[in-house]
Formats: structure tokens, sequence, C-alpha cells
């Protein structure tokens, strides 16, 4: 309150400062208003405020599926959103409004980590907290919660609130437990595969080995990867693969092939590797899958395969060879006997008997190596146009002897015009041999009516015939009326060694193997063949097909005898070690009139031919003396004086690699021993060395 003066100044400065006090008061209430007008405004806003916080938080509790609490510390309150009502299958109301209804639905064996952690993060200084615990529902179940909770503090640091929400982890644990099945599943697939997995990049780069690859090779997957790989293989085969590979990502080739991969030992196995693409839905590829099978076993076992074959071929060889040297001087003494002549009938049957027994054995050896080389494919045919009557009529003549013999008769049917096939005619002679053969063994002359075999050749137009060439067949039957065939020899008559029961007699003979020569020659020849039987004592039909082929277009010209060459004079040298094998070829060949001379190995008859070159040398293969039959011919052929003379090979062994072996050497003909009388003469007749063809195998 201000004090006033009477006097004229101090009224003055009085008036004046009434007149200033009367000025400012309404200047303070409208500063006043206008704070409190903005206070208000304040006020209002920070309501709104409010008002629009509390509206989105409702709207985040709706909107979230997650259970959302709030957590005031200071009141020790906990609210809750309504997804309790989901997850928990209770209500907030339930739960209670303190922590203590969701402290005990924890799982007692998380309990206390889960408070230690939560009243750590409340008492230290951090602002979150984080943990993954089992909460029990309403129902009595566990189910895992990931819980994660934001602290609210104070100016000074107090804690004041936590707010949190709470992820129910059902389906993702439920995912994961299937994922993790779903890989152990495919682990132990590529495990349980018999094989090592591996996979790649579109572009070929390798990045991914299984554990079967890495346990075999033991060399750490990172080491392997790219091109990596390649130095586990074997070196020999490291750029063939490479170059493989390259041109299957380059969608070159198909990548399947057999290499070697070394083993953590040192040691190489062979493996069959198949890689393919995996594509997606637009066909692009996006990865290369592949296996890896180990084959080193089986690589072993067709080695030994290949050696035990190779083995029984040398044996097969030798066993023919030492089997058919000693019938060579057997059949010469047949074939002088022949010559000489014989008044007394005894004489006459006995050699007959010893001829016939003579070629039934070549026929076992023959039987013997011929199923060996059509079961590794090596039989060749001479296909030529041939007349199949013409052949059938000629083969049941050479037969009909024996036949008859032994009581059996032989009766052919065939039509008078030719029927024409592309086979080779000796291994079709061959085929109807085997079946007359096999029929007069199992046909009895006691039988009913006698013993009967019947031929039948005939055409069946109906049938197909060679692809490209002429409709229908060729057939040729084989009946007979012999013991006949049960259902379980009907279904193994063509399999090698496959034979009746003959009894411990077995008075019939034989290896087995003439049916299988049949069904192996019949089917070179693009053929089939066939059994058929009603049963035991009823018979057996057998049937051959062969596609027909075109007509000739002219007769072709019958095949000149021409006249025998001229004997006298004719100089032969025989070198033989075998000493009855050699001197009876000297008899024969002195009897039909040619000049002979005698070596018993390879140095004494290339001296004898040197001295007094012979016109026909027929020389052994397998020689003493340091110098075999192919060093003969060499030597012989190396000698200008001797360029003239014929070299005839004269062996045991008769297989392709011999009679090639004996082309190379020099020989112009190769007979393998026992050598008929024919043939040899044949060999001999021309007397002189003729031009030698290069191009295929030997004759004989």
């Amino acid at each position: 309150m201000q004090s006033t003066r009477l006097d004229g100044a101090g009224r003055q400065r009085t008036e004046g400062a009434t007149a200033a006090g009367q000025a400012e008061v309404p200047l303070r209430e409208s500063e006043a208003r206008d704070r409190a007008a903005s206070a208000e405004a304040a006020r209002l806003e920070a309501e709104a405020a409010a008002r629009r916080s509390e509206e989105q938080y409702r709207l985040l509790n709706r909107a979230t599926n997650d259970v959302i609490w709030d957590w005031d510390l200071e009141t020790n309150r906990v609210y809750w959103n309504g997804a309790v009502v989901q997850h928990f299958g209770c209500t907030p109301e339930e739960l209670g409004d303190g922590p203590e209804g969701w402290h005990d639905r924890i799982h007692p064996e998380d309990r206390a980590r889960v408070s230690e952690g939560i009243r750590a993060a409340i008492d230290g200084t951090g602002e979150s907290w984080t943990d993954e615990y089992r909460f029990r529902k309403s129902d009595g179940s566990y189910a895992p919660f990931l819980d994660r909770g934001y602290i609210g503090r104070s100016a000074s640091g107090a804690p004041t609130r936590m707010i949190g929400s709470m992820l129910d982890l059902t389906e993702r644990h439920r995912a994961e437990a299937a994922l993790r099945e779903s890989e152990l599943f495919h682990r132990q697939t590529l495990e349980s595969i018999p094989g090592m997995v591996w996979a790649t990049r579109p572009d070929g780069y390798c990045e991914f080995f299984s554990e079967q690859w890495v346990e075999f090779t033991g060399v750490p997957p990172e080491r392997q990867f790219g091109d990596g790989w390649l130095d586990v293989l074997h070196p020999d085969d490291r750029e063939r693969v490479f170059a493989a590979w390259r041109a299957a990502v380059g969608g070159l080739a198909p990548y399947d092939l057999e290499y070697r991969v070394r083993r953590r030992d040192g040691g190489y196995q062979w493996f069959k590797v198949r890689g393919r693409p995996i594509r997606d839905a637009s066909g692009r590829i996006v990865r290369w899958f592949g296996i890896a099978i180990n084959i080193h076993d089986l690589k072993l076992a067709e080695q030994a395969l290949r050696d035990a074959d190779r083995r029984k071929d040398e044996f097969l060889a030798m066993l023919a060879h030492e089997l058919r040297n000693p019938l060579a001087p057997v059949r010469t003494a047949v074939a002088m006997l022949r010559r000489i002549g014989a008044a007394d009938p005894v004489q006459r049957r006995a050699r007959d008997v010893i001829d016939r027994q003579v070629t039934h054995m070549v026929r076992l050896i023959d039987d013997l190596l011929d199923i060996s080389r059509i079961a590794r494919g090596r039989i060749q045919l001479r296909k030529a146009r041939c007349d199949l009557v013409g052949i059938v009529r000629q083969t049941a003549e050479d037969y009909r002897a024996n036949l008859e013999a032994d009581g059996v008769a032989l009766r052919v049917s065939a039509p008078d015009e030719p029927l024409w096939v592309e086979g080779d005619d000796t291994r079709l002679a061959q085929m109807l041999g085997n079946l007359l053969q096999n029929a007069g063994k199992f046909t009895d002359a006691g039988a009913s009516g006698g013993g009967r075999v019947r031929v039948r050749v005939e055409a069946d137009a109906r049938a197909p015939g060679r692809d490209g060439g002429v409709s229908g067949q060729a057939v040729i039957t084989v009946e007979d009326n012999g013991v006949g065939m049960d259902p379980g020899l009907l279904a193994r008559i063509f399999d090698p060694f496959s034979q009746a029961d003959q009894g411990l007699a077995r008075s019939k003979g034989g290896l087995g193997l003439g049916l299988a020569l049949v069904k192996g020659l019949v089917e070179l020849h693009g053929g089939t063949v066939a059994a058929h039987s009603e049963g035991p004592g009823r018979g057996s039909v057998f049937t051959l097909r062969l596609p027909l082929a075109a007509p000739v277009a002219r007769d072709l010209p019958a095949a000149s005898s021409g006249e025998e060459a001229s004997r006298q004079g004719v100089r032969v040298l025989v070198i033989e070690d075998n000493h009855d094998a050699a001197e009876s070829l000297e008899m024969l060949l002195t009897l039909s009139g040619y000049d002979v001379e005698t070596a018993f190995d390879g140095p004494t008859g290339l001296t004898a031919a040197r001295t007094r070159p012979p016109d026909v040398v027929l020389c052994d293969l397998g020689l003493p003396g340091g110098m075999d039959g192919y060093d003969v011919a060499r030597a012989i052929r190396a000698e200008p004086s001797l360029a003239s003379t014929r070299l005839v090979a004269l062996s045991g062994y008769g297989q392709d690699e011999d009679r090639r072996r004996s082309r190379e050497a020099g020989f112009d003909k190769h007979l393998v021993k026992p050598t008929e009388d024919a043939a040899l003469m044949e060999a001999l007749s021309a007397g002189r060395r003729e031009l030698r063809s290069t191009a295929g195998p030997l004759s004989g």
C-alpha cells in the first residue's frame, strides 16, 4: 500500500502513481485470463491425447492376437486384454488383478527362473525382459509362451510400470518339431540310401556332400566344394569325369558314368555316379542332385567272372585240343581202311563203327565249343541266300542211315519248289541234324508200329516275316513217336545240359547241348524253335521257324566238280609231333598218290622245307623244340624259295582266335582235327599256294 504526501509535488507524484496503478490492473487480469485459457487448452489437449492414447491402447489390445498385460508396479495391479480367453481359457477377472494368478500358472520347473529374471530386470537399469516358459491353461495343459515386457521408469529411474505381451509358441514349436522330424527323416533317408549323395548349384558348383561321402573320403566337405571333389578321384578318371560333368551342366549329355574315388586310407574303389537336374515350375534348373553307389565289389565280381570265363575258354580249347589229337590218327586210319577196301563184312562193320564213334566224339566236342561261343555272343554266321528245301533233303539223307540202323524209319515231306532263306547253310543243317539225332535217340524201334521220325518243311505265308522284307516264314517240323516229354522237361528242354531221365545206364549218351545249340542258332537267324508233347510215351514235335527271303532272280550256277588235280609228284611235308598222327597221315597221303615227307618238330620241318621245297605243308600248331606251328609258318613265308608253298594248319585248336592267329602267321587254310578225308583232300587239291584272303576268317 502506497503512502500519500500532501505538498504539491508530492500530490503530483501520488496522483501520477495512482494513474499508473489503475492502468496495470486490467493488464494483469488479461494475462491471467490468457494463462488460464492456455492452461485449459493444454489440459483439454492432454485429456484428448490421453483419450486417443487410451483408444489406441484399446484398439491395439483388440487388434493383436497376443496376450497383452499391463502391470502397475506402484499399485501391483495387472491388467489383461481379452486375448487371455483364447490363449489361457479364462477371463481377465479369473486371473485376478495381481501378478499372483499369472505367477501360479507358470510351470513349476520354470517358475523360479522366470521370477528371478523379471525381478532382476525391474531392479536393474534395463528397459526390457524376455523369457520363454511353459504356462498352464485352464484345462490343465501347458503351452510354451514367449513373454516380453518393457519397463517404464520415473525421472528418478524408479520402475513405475511394465507392459508386455505373451506369444503362444505352440504352433511354432509344432512346426519346428515337424521340421526337425522332416530333417531327421531326410537325413536318415540319405544315410539309408546305398550310396553317397551330393548336390550342386545350377552352374555345377558343388555345395553339399552327405556324411557317407565325407566319411568315405576322409576329406572335410568344405575342401570338396566347388570343383574340389575332383581331387578325390583317380588321376586317370579326372579329365574324363570333369568333361562329362561340364557337358551335363551345359545340357549336352546326361551325367551317368563310372569312376574311382579315393578312400580315406588311400585306396580307390569304383562308383556308379548319376546326377539329375531339379527344376522349378517354369522348367528352370535350380539344383543338381546326384548319388554315387559303390560298385567296387561288383567290379571285382565282374572281373572274377571274366577271368573265370577266360579260364573256361582256355580249358575248353585245351580240352578240345587234347581230345581231337588222338582222334586224328584214328580217323586217318579209317580213311586208309576205306581206301584199301575190305572184302570181309565184319571188317567193314568194324571200320564203320569206328568211323561213326569218331564222328560222334567230334560232334560232342564241337557242340561243347559252340554252346560256349553262342553264350558269349562270339559265334559268326556266314549268311547267304540258300534253299531250305535242299538243305532239309540233304541233311535228312545224311542221317537216314544212322536212323534206319537203329530201326527208326525216316520220312521227309517237302515241296518241289525252293524255299529261300537268308542263313548259314552249315548251321541250318546243324540245327536239323541235332533235331534228327535227338529224335532218333529217344525213339524206340520197338514202339507200336515201329519207330518213326517225320520231317516236314513248308511255307507259312500268314506268319510275319523279317522286318522290311518278305512276309511269311519257312517252317520245319520234326515229329517222332518216341518217349515224349512231361511238362517239367518241356519247360527246360532248350537249357544247356538239360536231359531227359535216362536212368543209370545212360545208354543214349550225349551232353544235353544239342537242343540248346538249336535254340541259340535259330535265334541268330532271326527265327524261333518250340517243343510240344502230349506227355510221356506220346512222342514229341519240334518246330523251327525262319523268316523267308525273296526268291533269287535266276538259278544259281551249280558248283563244278572239275577234274581232280593230278596228285602224282605233289610233294607234301607233314610236320606233326604226334607220331601216330604223323605216320597214319603219311600212309593215307601216300596211298592217295602224294609224295610225302614227315618231320616231328618245327626246326626239323623247316630244314626239310628248305632242303626239298614242298608244294604243301601240313603243320600242327602245338609243336615242341622251341618253334611252334606259327613260328614255322612265319619262317617259311620269309623264305623267297618257298613263296609258292601252300600252308595248311592242322590242329586240335579251332576257335576264332586260333584261326585269326593262323591267318596272321601266314597259313592259307586252317583244318581242325580230326579232319574229314574229303576236307583234307580239298585242302591239298590245289597243290600250289593260292592267294590268301585277308578280309575274313579262315575256312575249315
